[in-house]
């Protein structure tokens, strides 16, 4: 068409006012392309190549302003992880000292100063052209401590100069906690008295009974309860050669299992000296058997010879007796157990040290408050733990104890003699049912168990442990 045709006669007209001299020397290098068809399309390509040369220059620099951020970022972990597990190592390593008013203050103070060397020490791979400073924060909050790490520098670019952009900025930060486990107190309150010799089991019962000669003429088909005092023939009957159990008593089966919480307790420790552990045998006094203390050895070896501290029955069953290695004996006496265990636990801590124990008290126990032997003429009659014992668990709660108690049911009495001892086994029998309410109002809330056969007061005593570490675990 015409019009089309003057179009290209115009653009054909215009291409010659746009060639220069091709001698000029600026253009030499130029004359292969000049002389090219399509010269000035290669033109544009090679000076589009400078802005790519530099983006791909500065992917470069990002990359590895990336790979350094990533070197710091590792670094900034690191310093934060050691800022909280230096601080822990602090506290566990100087808690019994004296000359520590400022634990935490100078726990928080070391464990800043770690967490700057060990940033220093895996940031030093990285180039940077403003180096930085780690800037590190620690906090204690009841037993956790956090920590906060942040870091800012530049890295120097070599492509990026092309643009103007000289440095990278690199920055970042690392937040960590730890919550240590607190310092733990167990004061544990055994019942020793005569009713815990009985066997633990049904069968165990029977198997004594079928055995035992004391009392055939009151027992004829042979006697439990009134004849389970060390030195009666029918106890004899229960231990082996060696003094082991060959009929596994309640208390038997109440040291085992103080055994085996010995023994979680000692592998479930954070901290040096985290758990002490006292035992406090009862029958008329409590008395101290195995002191607090870290070191399980003593309170080991009162757990593996219970039976040794059972009401022996040779006393008038007063409770001013002091026979029996001080317990007494004559039956179990709950009035005192307050002003007796008033001499060995302590004053009540927040666990955070181990100067400052959080303290717990187990309580093993069948409930009956009586004498050694009922008696309308002596006053000595059957009963459940009295006012005196309620006002005990109350004080002992409001000074910030918890208390833990597992109760042994007192085995009603089979075949009960009512014409031995004043009818003691119909009266034995007939307060069982009152104690468990009792017992549970002394204990703090979830804090109540029971258990009869000796795997159920091994798991029970587990569970009670468990209870502690779990109770101080959220009272941070």
């Amino acid at each position: 068409m015409t019009g089309s045709n003057d179009l290209e006669r115009d653009t054909a007209r215009s291409l010659p006012a746009m060639k220069m001299p091709r001698d000029t020397p600026a253009l030499w290098p130029l004359r292969p392309w000049l002389r090219a068809e399509g010269g000035n399309v290669a033109i544009i390509l090679a000076l589009s190549l400078l802005p790519l040369i530099g983006l791909i220059g500065m992917g470069a620099d990002y990359y590895r302003g990336l790979s350094y951020k990533s070197r710091l970022d590792g670094a900034a972990d690191s310093a934060a992880l050691a800022a909280i597990t230096t601080a822990k190592s602090y506290i566990n390593d100087n808690s019994q000292s004296e000359t520590e008013p400022n634990l935490t203050n100078d726990a928080v103070a070391a464990g800043i100063a770690q967490a700057k060397k060990v940033f220093v020490v895996n940031a030093a791979a990285a180039s940077l052209s403003v180096p930085t400073t780690p800037v590190v924060t620690l906090s204690r909050s009841g037993q956790t401590f956090s920590s906060n790490v942040t870091y800012s520098g530049q890295t120097e670019t070599s492509f990026g100069k092309l643009f103007g952009v000289g440095n990278l900025n690199i920055g970042g930060t690392s937040a960590s906690s730890l919550t240590m486990g607190k310092y733990l107190d167990f004061y544990i309150a055994l019942d020793v008295s005569g009713s815990m010799g009985i066997p633990t089991t049904g069968s165990g019962q029977n198997q004594l009974a079928a055995i035992n000669p004391d009392q055939k003429s009151s027992y004829p088909s042979g006697c439990v309860f009134a004849c389970h005092y060390p030195g009666y023939k029918g106890y004899g009957l229960t231990r082996n050669a060696d003094g082991t159990p060959y009929i596994p008593l309640r208390v038997d089966s109440v040291g085992n299992a103080l055994q085996t919480l010995l023994q979680i307790a000692k592998q479930t420790m954070t901290l040096q000296n985290q758990y002490r552990i006292g035992i406090y045998p009862f029958i008329v006094h409590t008395v101290q058997a195995a002191a607090l203390s870290a070191d399980f050895t003593i309170a080991n070896q009162v757990a593996g010879n219970l039976a040794a501290y059972l009401d022996n029955g040779d006393c008038t069953g007063k409770p001013t007796d002091t026979n029996n290695g001080g317990r007494g004996c004559g039956g179990t006496h709950f009035e005192t157990i307050g002003t007796d265990m008033a001499n060995y636990t302590r004053t009540a801590g927040d666990g955070s040290s181990s100067t400052s124990p959080q303290p717990f008290l187990f309580l093993v126990t069948d409930g009956a408050d009586n004498g050694q032997t009922y008696s309308p003429f002596n006053g000595s009659t059957p009963q459940v733990p009295g006012s005196s014992f309620k006002t005990y668990c109350t004080s002992l709660k409001s000074r910030g104890y918890t208390i833990s108690v597992l109760y042994i049911p007192y085995v009603p009495i089979q075949n009960p003699n009512a014409s031995f001892a004043g009818n003691e086994d119909g009266k034995v029998n007939a307060i069982i049912p009152q104690i468990p309410g009792i017992l549970q109002s002394c204990a703090s809330s979830g804090f109540f168990f029971t258990a009869n056969s000796p795997q159920d007061i091994t798991s029970a005593m587990q569970a009670m442990f468990a209870q502690a570490l779990q109770a101080a675990r959220l009272t941070q």
